[in-house]
C-alpha cells in the first residue's frame, strides 16, 4: 500500500506540472486476475488457501488527443499495478507479491456518436447523454512485471524473482459523465489478456519448479478526465 500512495503522489505531481492547455486524466483500478497455471503450482504448499494475486490495485496517468473529424479518442497511459497474497506454511513463505509497470494506449470509440463535435463530454448541449457519453473501449499494451517472494525471518531458502516483458489488450465498456467543463468522471468496465509470463525457481512444496501462465484480467477502473483549457478559456481545444 506504500508502494501505491507513493505512485499516486507522483502521478499528482505530474499533472501539476502538465501544460494547462493539456487535457490528462487520472485513473484508479481494482483488479480481479486469474493465474491459473502459478495458482496450481502454488496451491499444493501447505495452508495454501487462497488463490494467487487474485484482487489488485493500479493507478494511471493518461493524456488525451482524437481524430478531428471522428468521435475516435486516444489516451496513452503510464500505470502502476500491485497485487499479493499471504500464506502460512512450514517453508516459511510469508507473502507473494506481484507488481507491473504498464504502458497502456487507449482507444476510445464512441460508436453512437461517431460524428459529435468535440464539446463531448461537456453535455452542454442538446442530445442524449447516453449517445455522447457511451463508449468501446480496445486498449493495446506492455507491461514490465516482477514478482517477489518474501520469508518468514530465518528462513534462508530463496527463490528467484519472476520477471519480464508482457503483451496486454484490453476490451470493455464506458460511460463519460460530464460533471463540468473542468471535470468528466468515467466508470469502465474492461477485460484483459495477457502474453505468456514466465516464472522460474518459483515457491512449491519441498521443490523449486517453474511455470508459466498467460493471466485473465477483469478490471473495473474509474477515470477522472481533467480539462483545464475550459477553465481558461471556455471552450476545448480542438
Amino acid at each position: 500500500m506504500k508502494v501505491l500512495i507513493r505512485f499516486l503522489v507522483i502521478i499528482f505531481l505530474s499533472a501539476y506540472m502538465c501544460s494547462l492547455n493539456a487535457q490528462f486524466g487520472l485513473r484508479l483500478k481494482f483488479n480481479n486476475q486469474t493465474f491459473t497455471n502459478w495458482d496450481k503450482s502454488v496451491s499444493v504448499l501447505e495452508n495454501a488457501d487462497s488463490r494467487l494475486f487474485n484482487y489488485g490495485y493500479e493507478a494511471g496517468l493518461d493524456y488525451w488527443f482524437r481524430l478531428k473529424k471522428r468521435r475516435v479518442e486516444f489516451m496513452p497511459e503510464i500505470s502502476y499495478s500491485i497485487s499479493s497474497s499471504s500464506f502460512s506454511t512450514i517453508s516459511g513463505i510469508d507473502n507473494i507479491g506481484l507488481s507491473t509497470i504498464n504502458f497502456n494506449f487507449n482507444t476510445h470509440i464512441y460508436a453512437l456518436d461517431m460524428e459529435g463535435d468535440c464539446d463531448c463530454p461537456t453535455f452542454s448541449k442538446q442530445g442524449a447523454s447516453i449517445n455522447k457519453g457511451l463508449f468501446f473501449h480496445f486498449t493495446p499494451g506492455l507491461g514490465y512485471y516482477n514478482s517477489k517472494t518474501q520469508l518468514s525471518e530465518g528462513n534462508t531458502v530463496a527463490f528467484d524473482e519472476a520477471k519480464g516483458l508482457v503483451f496486454r489488450a484490453g476490451l470493455g465498456l464506458g460511460l463519460d459523465l460530464g460533471l463540468s467543463d473542468l471535470l468528466t468522471i468515467t466508470p469502465i468496465v474492461s477485460y484483459y489478456f495477457h502474453s505468456n509470463m514466465q516464472w522460474d525457481n518459483m515457491p512449491s512444496s519441498g521443490e523449486m519448479i517453474s511455470a508459466s501462465d498467460n493471466p485473465k484480467q477483469i478490471q473495473l477502473t474509474v477515470r477522472l478526465g481533467f480539462r483545464p483549457d475550459y477553465g481558461r478559456k471556455g471552450r476545448r481545444r480542438r
